[in-house]
């Protein structure tokens, strides 16, 4: 078990990474851009139209999506939330490469704040808006949707774009269920 980790935000990772896993590669305590990260997942997506049997495509492409997982160990105030959404922008240029296989890109950026997020910082967070097209969209694009979970109240924040995968980081209450305030 990671040091300085309560042990009730340890068995979310676990549950998140047991999430992931079904549809994502998985890694904990990676390193992106000389940044640790709790949690990194990938998947890929492969689509193609065939024309009268399977061994005839007429075209094909790639979806593809990764999540990063950061715990803030303390209180999460704008400039936390401003750095990791940084981050992960800048995480772009190591995750992506433009293809015209590649028809668009995910990154789930979550960060979890141990000791709650300030109300600038949710504000930043519920603002924050990223979207980038490579080559006019022919060879794909990228969308950044940010995830702020503070697990003191236990309550979760997200961009608009965040708001499409929020459910899936619901926490599991210890009464049994699930816990969400949106």
């Amino acid at each position: 078990m990671e040091g300085n980790i309560p042990d009730k935000l340890e068995l979310y990772l676990k549950d998140l990474e047991g999430r992931y896993k079904y549809y994502y590669d998985v890694e904990r305590n990676k390193e992106i851009s000389g940044i640790k990260i709790d949690i990194f997942a990938q998947s890929i997506t492969k689509h193609y139209r065939n024309i009268l049997i399977k061994k005839i495509r007429l075209d094909q492409f790639h979806t593809k999506e990764y999540a990063i997982v950061k715990i803030l160990k303390g209180f999460g105030d704008k400039r936390e939330v401003e750095e990791f959404s940084q981050f992960l922008v800048s995480s772009i240029n190591e995750l992506i490469t433009p293809s015209v296989d590649t028809m668009c890109t995910i990154i789930n950026g979550v960060l979890i704040s141990t000791s709650s997020f300030s109300e600038e910082a949710i504000k930043f967070g519920e603002k924050f808006k990223f979207s980038k097209s490579f080559l006019l969209g022919i060879k794909g694009w990228c969308d950044i949707r940010l995830i702020l979970v503070d697990w003191k109240v236990q309550k979760l924040f997200s961009n608009q774009k965040g708001k499409e995968v929020i459910r899936a980081y619901k926490i599991k209450s210890s009464l049994g269920g699930d816990r969400i305030k949106e």
